[in-house]
C-alpha cells in the first residue's frame, strides 16, 4: 500500500513511477500526467508547476554556446548590448549557427511563459533585430531566420512551430530539433554530400525528379530476376497484383490460392487461371517524396537499402525538417515542394504534411533503437551537431546526385558513414552523455521533474 496523499514519504515510488512514464512515453505524457495528478509530483517539485521550465538541448555544442547565450540573456534584460555586438566579432561563420540557436533559446522560448517579465521590452527586440541586420557573418538566409525566431514566426502558418504557454512538450522537442537542424543545414550552402539539404531548404524545384533518400524502392523486378537465374520458372500475379512464382518451365499445373488476399492463382494443365496475369517486369520506383499521408505509415520501423531502421528513420527526420522548415519560411519553394510530394497536396496542406511526417519519424527512432521521443530527440541533435563540426567529404569525394538509384544508395552510404554511424555505434554512450550533459546544464528554468527522473534532483526523506 502506498500512501499518496503527501502526508507521508512516498518519493521511492513516485520517483520510480516518473521514470518508467518517461523511458516509455516521454516528457509530455510525464507532464500531463504530473498536470492531472498532483500526487504523482514529489512535494518538494509541487511549488512552482505552473510555470512551464525548459530544457536546452542545443548545450550539446559546448562552451561557446553556452557563453553566446549568457551574452543574449544579458542582453534580452536590457544589460550590456555591447558585449553582444563584441561577442558576434570574435566568431568566424561555422559558428553563426550557434548563435542562432542561442537566440531561439533566449529569446523565442520567452513566449513559452506567461510572466510579464518575461516578455522582451519593445526598445530591447529593436537592437536585437539591428544586431542580426548588422551581422557580418551571417548570411542572408541566416538573418532572415535570425528575423523569423526574433517575432516567433518561425513556423509560419504552422500553429505547432510557434511557442506559446500552451505548448504541448512534444511540440516544443520537436520544434528545437526544426530550428536545429534548420540553422545548421542552412550554413551548410557549399557543394558537399549535404547539398541535397541545401535544395530542399532553397530550391526544391531541382529535386522534382530526383531519388530523395530514405524513399521506397521497387525491388520486384530485380527479384524476379536474381530468382528466375537461380530457380527457373516465371513470375505471375493474382487479380489483386500480387506476384507468385511458378517453378521449373513456368506453366502452372495445380491451383493454390493467394498468401496474401486468398484469389485463386495458378492453374492446370499449363493453362493460366483467368484473372490472373504475368507479372510486370518494368521498375516503378517514383522519385520526389513518395512516402504518402504520414497516417498510412507503418507503425514499426523498417530498413531502407543499407540504412539500418534506426539510419532510415534519423536521414527521414532530418529530410523532412528541412522541407518543412522550407514550407514554412520560404515562399518561393512552394512551387518546387508541390511538385516534389506525392500525392497531390494544395500549399496550405504542406506544413502540416511534413510536420506530421516528422512526428512519426521521432515515434519510430524511439522503437528503432529502444527509446523514448525525448531520448530519440537527443540522438537527431547529435546527429546535426556532427554535421556542424565535423568537415563534411567535398564534391569530389562524393556522390551528391540523386538523379539515379545507384548514385542514391552511395550517397546513403556515404552519410550514413560519416553522420549517423558515429552516433549509432555507441548509442548508449552518446545518449547518456548528452543527458548528463543537459541535466547537469545550470540555466534559469530548468526543467526540474525533467532533471529528477534523470537523477540530478535528489529526493529525500527530509523533503
Amino acid at each position: 500500500h502506498i500512501d499518496v496523499t503527501g502526508d507521508s514519504d512516498t518519493t521511492g515510488p513516485i520517483v520510480y513511477l516518473l521514470k518508467l512514464l518517461m523511458r516509455q512515453y516521454g516528457t509530455d505524457c510525464l507532464q500531463r500526467v504530473s498536470k492531472d495528478h498532483q500526487w504523482v509530483v514529489p512535494q518538494i517539485l509541487r511549488q512552482g508547476q505552473e510555470e512551464k521550465q525548459i530544457r536546452d538541448p542545443f548545450v550539446l555544442h559546448g562552451q561557446l554556446y553556452t557563453e553566446l547565450r549568457e551574452v543574449i540573456t544579458q542582453a534580452a534584460i536590457g544589460k550590456h548590448f555591447e558585449l553582444l555586438f563584441k561577442a558576434s566579432e570574435d566568431l568566424i561563420p561555422r559558428q553563426a549557427p550557434l548563435l542562432l540557436l542561442a537566440l531561439y533559446e533566449r529569446v523565442t522560448m520567452r513566449h513559452c511563459s506567461t510572466l510579464p517579465s518575461k516578455q522582451l521590452l519593445p526598445y530591447i527586440l529593436g537592437e536585437l533585430v539591428r544586431f542580426i541586420a548588422e551581422c557580418k557573418f551571417l548570411s542572408k538566409k541566416l538573418k532572415l531566420m535570425g528575423k523569423a525566431l526574433l517575432a516567433n514566426e518561425q513556423g509560419g502558418p504552422l500553429a505547432p512551430l510557434k511557442v506559446t504557454p500552451e505548448q504541448p512538450s512534444l511540440h516544443q522537442t520537436l520544434g528545437a530539433v526544426v530550428v536545429h537542424a534548420a540553422a545548421v543545414l542552412q550554413f551548410m550552402h557549399k557543394v558537399t554530400v549535404l547539398q541535397p539539404f541545401t535544395s530542399m531548404l532553397n530550391n526544391p524545384t531541382t529535386l522534382a525528379k530526383a531519388y530523395l533518400p530514405t524513399m521506397p524502392e521497387d525491388s520486384l523486378p530485380e527479384v524476379q530476376r536474381a530468382i528466375a537465374v537461380g530457380m527457373g520458372g516465371a513470375f505471375y500475379s493474382c487479380p489483386r497484383g500480387h506476384p507468385y512464382l511458378v517453378t521449373e518451365c513456368g506453366k502452372p499445373v495445380v491451383e493454390y490460392t493467394c498468401n496474401v488476399c486468398g484469389s485463386r492463382i495458378g492453374g492446370v494443365n499449363h493453362r493460366l487461371h483467368h484473372d490472373n496475369r504475368a507479372a510486370r517486369q518494368t521498375d516503378e520506383t517514383q522519385t520526389g517524396h513518395c512516402l504518402g499521408q504520414p497516417q498510412g505509415r507503418s507503425s514499426v520501423p523498417a530498413p531502407e537499402r543499407s540504412l539500418s531502421p534506426a539510419a532510415c528513420c534519423i536521414l527521414r527526420a532530418l529530410m523532412h525538417s528541412a522541407l518543412l522548415w522550407a514550407s514554412c519560411n520560404n515562399q518561393a519553394a512552394t512551387e518546387g515542394l508541390l511538385k516534389l510530394v506525392k500525392p497531390r497536396l494544395r500549399s496550405a496542406q504542406l506544413p502540416e504534411f511534413f510536420w506530421c511526417h516528422l512526428e512519426k519519424d521521432l515515434q519510430l527512432l524511439g522503437l528503432a533503437t529502444g527509446k523514448s521521443v525525448d531520448e530519440a530527440a537527443i540522438i537527431l541533435h547529435l546527429v546535426i551537431r556532427g554535421i556542424l563540426t565535423q568537415e563534411p567529404p567535398g564534391a569530389d569525394t562524393v556522390v551528391s546526385s540523386l538523379r539515379a538509384r545507384n548514385t542514391r544508395q552511395e550517397w546513403e552510404r556515404i552519410f550514413k558513414q560519416v553522420y549517423i554511424q558515429p552516433v549509432l555505434e555507441r548509442v548508449e554512450k552518446n545518449v547518456t552523455k548528452a543527458l548528463d550533459c543537459i541535466v547537469n546544464d545550470d540555466s534559469q528554468g530548468q526543467d526540474q521533474l525533467f532533471c529528477l527522473v534523470y537523477e540530478k534532483v535528489r529526493v529525500t526523506e527530509s523533503d
